[in-house]
């Protein structure tokens, strides 16, 4: 049944969200509210010496992979070029209407009334269903600090940050550690009189590039981390490459990759936390251009700052990069926590009409393709194909999610929508009904080779299943070198054919205790 659905933004989540409902036959308009595609990529909205984290196969959609390209991390504007071929290509940006601002989203009699405002007018439309693609970096959040307030320099949060220079020859100090804040704190470094770095804690930082691998061009997306089998395994196998892998680091005679390699110790085991994917910070560090403070701060004077540890210094500015809170403002319901969701996509007692595409953060791998696997799903539930669950299961599954995240992720329990790729990708593909077969070595060794132990590229997901693009993945996959050596697959494979095996004999044990 073709539905009338309105996409609110169209950043790489909305892109997908249009490019697989209109694949479904329904009717999408989407609305924008800046003047051109891109989201937070878009021109203006974000420094310009931005370079992404997650590298071009991963941040590509399946059903677009730039396979004639090499391997590396898009700059904003490759990224904003790769997003405006895609909207070429399928001729999509018939669907998307710019300076579109929506104002209210509310539903009366079974259907969604949304409001927008485009320039001096406002207009109310009728849709049957509505995806919310706004993102996450809507709303900047500040953290609520004794004496900010009294604070008599500078405050900037990331999400203004611009340009460098106006820092020149400030004492400046910046809080927090993300992927941006690796870029902002190193620019900054470059231009004040002295640059702290605030902490709470020994974050987990892994480089861009993976160190150690035997092809010295593979990324930190398409490692080890991001195959299906070390996240089939037990953690110990995840534990036992990353030990030896930081014991290089630390024993490294560069000293920027051995202060990493303390820090990663510090910190504790990465399979556990968010992982920081930007090690550009950690030059600076050793040179003495920034100087880190782990801890935290106890408040703020009118020129200066006092931390944990007792010491005060005096600054001129404060930047944080202490990240962005969930914000629906046209929407008259609230949502504190994604966890909260289905899927992390639908309220429950709302039903499939209101979604949220790409508010999931992977530790590795993506959001593109995460978005894109929801609107499969999401499309499936808008034709009548697929139905979500009876409202008791939806909630048992949403409480059986977040105490399984929540678990594996218990150092950084604060990242909320935080999701192993490999797991949820798999999830969502089983609900899609694209969920790959993984043959047997007998049958097609090579296939298994890079499905299991290869990066679980989103091209796995179109080998078969609706819209299935089975040449052309089974093309790329097999194209991509094995980043494994045959040693440690077949110790993986034995790995798992014996955890297969204890869990049967820990199942026929419980049958017979059970008779």
């Amino acid at each position: 049944m073709r539905k009338k659905i309105a996409v609110i933004g169209a950043g790489l989540s909305g892109i997908a969200a249009i490019k697989q409902l209109t694949d479904g036959g329904h009717e999408v308009v989407c609305f924008e509210k800046a003047e051109s595609f891109g989201g937070v990529f878009a021109d203006k909205k974000i420094y310009e010496d931005l370079h992404l984290t997650i590298s071009n196969y991963f941040m590509a959609y399946s059903d677009y992979v730039p396979s004639q390209q090499k391997l590396k991390f898009w700059s904003k504007k490759e990224y904003v070029n790769y997003l405006g071929e895609y909207l070429a290509r399928f001729e999509l940006g018939q669907y998307i209407h710019y300076d579109h601002e929506v104002r209210k989203v509310e539903k009366q009699a079974g259907k969604w009334q949304v409001t927008t405002k485009h320039g001096m007018a406002e207009q109310t439309d009728t849709f049957d269903m509505v995806a919310v693609c706004s993102g996450h970096f809507q709303k900047p959040k500040l953290p609520e600090l004794a004496g900010l307030d009294m604070f008599e320099g500078e405050i900037e949060h990331s999400n203004d940050y611009r340009d460098k220079h106006k820092y020149a020859g400030k004492r400046v100090l910046c809080v927090g550690l993300g992927e941006s804040s690796a870029d902002i704190t190193s620019e900054i470094s470059e231009v004040a009189s002295k640059c702290i770095l605030s902490l709470r804690r020994y974050p987990a930082v892994a480089p861009r590039y993976m160190a150690f691998q035997e092809d010295p061009y593979f990324t930190i997306d398409t490692s080890w981390l991001t195959s299906r089998i070390v996240n089939k395994l037990p953690h110990r196998y995840h534990g036992g490459i990353t030990k030896g892998i930081f014991n290089k680091y630390v024993n490294s005679r560069n000293d920027h990759v051995r202060i990493r390699g303390e820090w990663l110790k510090k910190s504790g085991p990465s399979h556990h936390q968010a992982v920081t994917k930007n090690e550009r910070l950690f030059r600076p560090i050793a040179d003495g251009k920034v100087v880190p403070n782990i801890g935290g701060i106890v408040r703020f004077e009118k020129n200066a700052v006092v931390f944990q540890d007792g010491t005060r210094e005096e600054i001129d500015a404060v930047v944080f990069c202490t990240g962005y809170q969930l914000s629906f403002p046209f929407l008259d319901v609230s949502i504190s926590n994604m966890r909260d969701l289905y899927k992390q996509m639908f309220i429950p007692e709302m039903g499939d009409s209101l979604s949220f595409i790409g508010f999931v953060r992977p530790q590795q791998g993506g959001i593109p393709v995460i978005a894109e696997m929801q609107c499969r799903y999401l499309s499936q539930l808008a034709c009548g194909e697929k139905s979500l669950p009876p409202l008791s299961e939806m909630v048992d599954i949403i409480k059986y999610d977040t105490e399984h995240w929540q678990t594996e992720y218990k150092i950084t329990p604060h990242v909320a929508s935080l999701v192993n790729y490999c797991h949820y990708m798999d999830s969502m593909a089983k609900l899609v009904g694209c969920m790959p077969e993984i043959p047997s070595l007998f049958k097609d060794p090579l296939l298994r080779v890079k499905l299991l132990h290869n990066p679980q590229f989103a091209a796995q997901y179109r080998l078969d299943g609706p819209n299935k693009m089975t040449h052309t993945a089974r093309s790329f996959l097999l194209g991509f070198p094995n980043i494994s050596s045959w040693p440690r697959i077949i110790h993986f494979e034995l790995a798992l054919i014996t955890q297969k095996l204890l869990s049967r004999l820990r199942l026929d044990g419980l049958r017979e205790l059970s008779k």
